[in-house]
């Protein structure tokens, strides 16, 4: 095993990882190896008001932010793929060969495998199968993270990184997915409904798509960071829309639901010690 405890998260773009950012920096801090890969830049997102970037320039401009927030995270090793936003499916953006959904899966996968070879995390972070809410972006990292989580230990896969590279086979324990409860959404609602809130339609579906409550395995508490994580989301200012339903909830609401980040244990080769986790080390020796 590793001399020390790491972690890997793998996302899609910037600002992904803020659905983790409380437990990245809890872990961070508390002296485990942090690394974030993240597929895009996001080129081809909406620019909020006042964010000088363009179309040109905002995959740049969104490179830039996450490094902000990854810096006030504690994020020790931070990785682009470098492979283009690939935009909802149906659009131009889908079908441009450089993004990742048109990318060859195998071959995102060996990227993947090679960080984690490098790295030696014993836990790995990633969406859910869906991708939270049907990204073709995300659904993609979710399925290489998947395969790198079983295939980085096997000698036979990707071997010239083990001769030529001198990396060596690494077996992760763990491997969790970010997960929004339902519950915490009903919350969400019923916070704004009392403040005066209109839920507009487009709202109220997205509400539905959180994890049936049964299904979460892991609840950590990061209550003590969230301002840490109000201040990195900052960071992605282009992303940060003031007309949006988000930037409309009053602060003490938002701050009310991130005061706890919750996952899913999708995977792991190590025996559950609680039914409820709040720790992602839990069984594993550090």
């Amino acid at each position: 095993m590793a001399n020390k405890l790491s972690l890997l998260g793998a996302y899609g773009h910037p600002d992904d990882e803020q659905g983790v950012s409380g437990l990245m920096y809890k872990y961070a801090n508390a002296g485990v190896n942090v690394t974030l890969v993240c597929a895009t830049r996001g080129e081809v997102g909406e620019i909020a008001p006042g964010v000088n970037a363009t179309p040109q320039t905002l995959g740049q401009v969104r490179e830039e932010e996450l490094r902000c927030a990854a810096e006030k995270i504690g994020i020790a090793n931070l990785y682009f793929l470098d492979y283009r936003d690939s935009g909802m499916i149906g659009t131009p953006e889908n079908a441009d060969p450089r993004c990742l959904w048109q990318a060859n899966l195998m071959e995102v996968v060996e990227k993947l495998v090679r960080l984690v070879r490098r790295h030696q995390p014993q836990v790995m972070l990633t969406f859910d199968p869906n991708g939270g809410y049907g990204h073709p972006d995300h659904i993609k990292i979710h399925q290489a993270a998947m395969i790198a989580y079983f295939v980085a230990g096997d000698v036979r896969i990707f071997p010239e990184q083990i001769a030529r590279e001198g990396l060596r086979a690494w077996t992760p324990l763990k491997l969790y997915w970010g997960a929004f409860p339902r519950s915490r959404w009903q919350k969400y609602a019923e916070m704004a409904v009392q403040a005066g809130i209109e839920m507009p339609e487009p709202m109220r579906e997205f509400l539905k798509r959180g994890m049936p409550d049964e299904v979460i395995t892991t609840r950590v508490d990061v209550a003590e960071f969230v301002d840490l994580k109000v201040n990195a989301l900052a960071c992605h200012a282009s992303q940060m829309n003031p007309d949006s339903i988000f930037a409309k909830i009053p602060p003490e609401i938002r701050k009310e639901g991130l005061k706890e980040e919750t996952l899913v244990r999708a995977e792991s080769r190590v025996a559950p010690i609680e039914e409820i986790e709040n720790d992602l080390f839990a069984g594993i020796d550090g």
